[in-house]
């Protein structure tokens, strides 16, 4: 009898807002995991955690490894599908943070594209490993900054939430 229904259909709006919020929050979690996943892939390769002498082979490129490279067969087979579809994981992981945090804040995409650009030209396009390792440190900071920054209410919100 008494059921309450909202007075217009903008009384909805701020569900929607939580909900686009939860949205990127998701996003950007599963963005970073992705890059994280990536990254400590290629580390643990390049370190030799996984293949006798996966240092030597990691000194030819990053992106030409994958099952027919010499070295590989000691490669479990999640850890070679990591590296053989890594680039590709990486740039869609990338693309999931900066289009998550794009939904909260257009100025936080900044860092987080220039982090995943840092983060695959450190790990595909060079064969240094030291560069490599230091790609990896400031792109996954890169990228947790802009989740970071996205996070911040803006002085819109503030000032609403006030009200």
């Amino acid at each position: 009898m008494d059921k309450k229904e909202p007075k217009s259909r903008w009384a909805t709006a701020p569900t929607a807002g939580r909900s686009r919020g939860r949205l990127a929050r998701l996003g950007s979690i599963v963005g970073i995991g992705g890059t994280l996943v990536c990254s400590l892939s290629m580390v643990a390769v390049a370190v030799g955690l996984f293949v006798a002498g996966g240092t030597a082979a990691a000194q030819g490129g990053m992106a030409g490894m994958g099952s027919g490279h010499q070295g590989m067969a000691d490669v479990p087979g999640w850890l070679e599908a990591l590296l053989r579809f890594g680039p590709v994981i990486l740039i869609v992981s990338v693309l999931l943070v900066a289009a998550s945090v794009t939904l909260r804040r257009r100025l936080a995409a900044l860092p987080a594209i220039s982090g995943g650009l840092i983060l695959y030209v450190g790990m595909y396009a060079q064969p240094n490993l030291a560069l490599m390792y230091a790609a990896i440190v400031v792109g996954t900071v890169l990228l947790v900054v802009a989740y970071g920054a996205s996070l911040r209410p803006t002085t819109k919100e503030v000032g609403r939430r006030a009200m």
